[in-house]
């Protein structure tokens, strides 16, 4: 939680509404906690996406390291 309240993240995401990206709400409900999604989704925050929630983009943290990614979406999964 403290890594995600100093990144920006909050401009895109919310803990239970949708701004520009989904909830974290939304994204725990999608994907299960598990070793193969932390990693995917840690990538996704490192890398950027779009498409999975419609049109909106993510764009990307290269400097987020892998490590604070993964406990980002550990934590966010884990609502």
């Amino acid at each position: 939680q403290v890594l995600i309240s100093y990144s920006d993240c909050s401009e895109c995401h919310r803990e239970d509404s949708r701004a520009k990206g989904p909830s974290f709400s939304d994204i725990s409900k999608k994907y299960p906690k598990n070793t193969d999604y932390l990693n995917i989704l840690a990538g996704k925050v490192i890398s950027g996406g779009n498409g999975v929630w419609g049109n909106s983009v993510m764009p990307s943290h290269q400097k987020v390291s892998v490590e604070d990614a993964k406990a980002m979406v550990a934590y966010i999964l884990s609502n």
